[in-house]
């Protein structure tokens, strides 16, 4: 479903934001139209956004690289920043000042920073991650559990953070104990987003092949895979408790449901572009998403937002998915074919050889499930095997290009 499809204020959203170098991070005031970018070249800009127009409040450069996070504080009314230069900077809103910088904040280059109420959490390419107290400028603690680059955080209630590392591991943390609750196995698939769901027990993970993990928050041992991307997912926001919107380097903006796990719908795309990062505005209407044609665009999401009757919300998914046929496959899906391919054996033993011929075959064709099949055309690309060699050509060019800021 695309999210102008309904037409009306449904479709009405800001026109799209443009750079001279690749944006870095999204996000949007708590209280006001007001959304804030950081790029490769260590900039910080200040937008008040409308459908109108779009107004440029602040542009200022606080780091000497790249600045990998800016997010506002609780109330609105600071910037926090952090960069591959390990630094750490408090910005005022209102006159652009640098009211207090830490230089090394971190002794390796710091990836990502979240902020909630007085506490920041930062993460850096080691692995280590930190956490702040700014009514005392200071450490309370930090973690070293992972042995590659802290990629999100995500705060679960007022205790508790989830982090997710190119180590392929995720890790949960007491921040008040200071102590860590529990930390999954580590894979060669690295993680590379996370959000929690559903009352904040399940925890979505975005990976580097595309398959997204969810795991039991109360046991990280072995997660529920969903395939159904065919390129890395960078970014989610959560829409609902069973719902959220995934942005991956194909381009393409999804919107998943987690219970059953479905594609429900496109929301738009990046043309063949990586979606970098993804933020919802303070009244849940836009959705912004920055990628690697240095365009920061809006979508007007307010209809995902909206109550439904269960018939529209059937009708959605049926829209969506085409009928019976998901794009997209769970671990529960496969499993209740190989239960019934059990049963058939069951009731008919003669068949045996030609029962295993079949599952062989299915076995075989389970990979062709990754790609989408029943997309429409107006939705996005086409994923041909030549799309997907140049998307992995990009992929290693955005990993590469980090590592050298």
């Amino acid at each position: 479903m695309d999210a102008s499809s309904e037409g009306g204020d449904h479709d009405l959203a800001p026109n799209d934001i443009l750079f001279d170098t690749n944006p870095f991070s999204l996000n949007f005031h708590p209280t006001e139209d007001m959304v804030v970018v950081s790029d490769a070249e260590g900039r910080v800009k200040l937008y008040k956004y409308s459908v109108d127009e779009n107004e440029t409040k602040l542009s200022l450069r606080p780091h000497r690289s790249g600045c990998r996070q800016a997010s506002f504080s609780s109330d609105g009314k600071y910037i926090f920043t952090a960069s591959s230069d390990h630094s750490m900077k408090v910005i005022d809103i209102n006159t652009g000042s640098i009211l207090y910088t830490r230089e090394d904040a971190h002794d390796d280059a710091i990836n990502c920073l979240v902020s909630r109420d007085f506490m920041l959490f930062t993460g850096d390419d080691e692995g280590t991650i930190k956490v702040w107290d700014m009514r005392q400028q200071n450490i309370v603690c930090e973690f070293q559990e992972h042995g590659d680059y802290i990629s999100d955080i995500s705060t679960l209630d007022d205790k508790h953070i989830v982090a997710t590392s190119g180590d392929g591991g995720v890790s949960i943390y007491n921040f008040v104990r200071h102590s860590m609750d529990d930390i999954s196995e580590k894979s060669d698939n690295e993680l590379l987003s996370v959000i929690p769901l559903d009352n904040d027990q399940k925890l979505v993970c975005g990976s580097q092949d595309g398959t997204i993990f969810i795991y039991d928050r109360q046991n990280l041992e072995s997660p529920k895979k969903f395939v159904g991307h065919p390129q890395s997912v960078d970014t989610l926001v959560k829409v609902n408790n069973q719902t959220f919107f995934s942005g991956s380097s194909d381009g393409i903006i999804r919107y998943i449901g987690l219970q059953p796990k479905k594609l429900l719908g496109i929301v738009g795309e990046h043309s063949q572009f990586p979606v970098e990062r993804m933020a919802l505005s303070r009244d849940n209407r836009y959705l912004g998403s920055i990628s690697h044609d240095f365009t920061l665009k809006f979508w007007n999401v307010s209809s995902f937002y909206e109550e439904n009757d269960d018939d529209e919300d059937n009708s959605l998914q049926q829209t969506a998915t085409g009928g019976e046929n998901s794009v997209f496959k769970s671990d529960d899906e496969e499993d209740d074919e190989d239960e019934e391919n059990e049963q058939d054996e069951e009731m008919d033993d003669s068949d045996d050889d030609s029962d295993d011929d079949e599952d062989e075959d299915e076995d075989t064709s389970s990979d062709e499930d990754i790609k989408p099949v029943n997309k429409p055309k107006k939705t996005g690309p086409q994923f041909t095997q030549t799309q997907g060699d140049r998307q992995k050509k990009s992929q290693q060019q955005k990993k590469n290009f980090y590592s050298d800021l």
